[in-house]
């Protein structure tokens, strides 16, 4: 027997200016426990849904960019709400703006974020 998919899903920033769907499941999900991730954060790691920017739907007020350094010495674009300062996803340097890093615990239901399997 097969269960439904939840997506699409839907997230945003603490004061709901930014908010975004998450179309398809994202590519995979994964914990970085880096130094920089840590301070970016204040814990002790950042929980990503990595998933391609087309499958990102923005629903209101478009997030502010942030260029910020990183390990990498190349930098990473972070999305944040201009209200409240909530980042909801980051670009990196490797990836470019086709792929976002979606912050797993700015999803209304972030429990659901990989989906029923």
């Amino acid at each position: 027997m097969t269960t439904p998919d939840v997506f699409p899903l839907e997230g945003g920033c603490d004061c709901r200016t930014v908010r975004y769907r998450m179309e398809t499941r994202p590519l995979f999900v994964h914990c970085c426990h880096c130094r920089w991730c840590q301070r970016e954060t204040g814990a002790s790691f950042a929980l990503n849904a990595m998933i391609e920017a087309d499958r990102v739907t923005l629903l209101a007020e478009e997030p502010d960019i942030v260029d910020t350094p990183s390990a990498s010495g190349k930098g990473q674009k972070i999305a944040r709400c201009p209200k409240c300062s909530v980042a909801v996803w980051s670009n990196y340097a490797g990836a470019g703006p086709t792929v976002r890093f979606v912050r797993v615990g700015t999803l209304d239901e972030p429990d659901q974020q990989q989906g029923k399997r």
